[in-house]
């Protein structure tokens, strides 16, 4: 289950975990067919996704995508 901006709680498919040196950890979800991205801290039980990327995030991000998506 992800929560959404708008405080909704839906159904969310891990595709994939990856981490990016001196970055951080990202996952890859689906949620209704569309791919997302995020990264993610984790603290204790508390999972939290960060979707506030920055460029080079969104570049890596965008070429991950795209070969999960071919």
């Amino acid at each position: 289950m992800v929560d959404t901006s708008d405080g909704k709680k839906v159904e969310a498919e891990l595709v994939c975990k990856y981490s990016i040196q001196n970055l951080g950890d990202y996952v890859i979800y689906k949620i209704d067919g569309e791919y997302y991205g995020a990264k993610y801290e984790q603290n204790k039980d508390n999972i939290s996704l960060i979707t506030d990327l920055n460029d080079k995030e969104i570049k890596i991000l965008n070429s991950i995508l795209e070969s999960i998506e071919e």
